[in-house]
């Protein structure tokens, strides 16, 4: 009876994991830089892609359908990768929040370095004061931090080395068991 019950098991997980293959059987955009595979930005159906179509002036924004070898087709519109200028990369690409936080690093340590010395002074002196150094240092590191915030990576345009691959779902690899 346990050997029955062994491969209705063995089936059931058997099942699982073909299904689970096919539902991730897709087409991938892939928007790459030369052959830097670390800057690599991915898009698949049912994400959001906002992006400048030749001869028009502003963005569009829609949702992937489906992506074919030659077009992509939208929830609004069909378009071909070579029709594509520019694509808005802020909220896709993920070196994004490494410099949101790295942003945020020098404003923290302004904001702590203040409460810091206003604890330091209301225990030792019982008045709430502070050097004109900490001000200073401060400030520096909370002006650093302003200055630092707009800086992210905005566009890919598409030019150069920069190129729009559409990849099949046959290239694209599953991930290795060790990792």
């Amino acid at each position: 009876m346990t050997h029955l019950k062994f491969k209705f098991y063995f089936f059931i997980l058997l099942f699982t994991v073909f299904r689970c293959q096919i539902s991730f059987c897709q087409n991938v955009m892939i928007l790459q830089r030369g052959n830097n595979e670390k800057t690599r930005i991915k898009y698949e159906e049912g994400e959001q892609l906002i992006y400048l179509q030749e001869n028009l002036d502003y963005y569009i924004t829609d949702i992937i359908q489906e992506i074919t070898n030659d077009f992509i087709i939208l929830s609004e519109n069909i378009i071909s990768p070579k029709q594509i200028v520019a694509i808005d990369i802020r909220e896709k690409d993920e070196r994004n929040r490494t410099l949101g936080n790295f942003t945020m690093l020098p404003a923290a340590g302004g904001i702590l370095l203040l409460l810091a010395e206003g604890i330091n002074d209301l225990y030792g002196e019982g008045r709430l004061s502070y050097s004109p150094e900490t001000l200073v240092i401060s400030g520096v590191l909370l002006a650093t931090s302003l200055a630092l915030s707009p800086i992210r990576y905005k566009k890919f345009k598409v030019k150069g080395r920069n190129k729009i691959q559409i990849i099949p779902f046959e290239d694209v690899k599953a991930p290795d068991a060790r990792d």
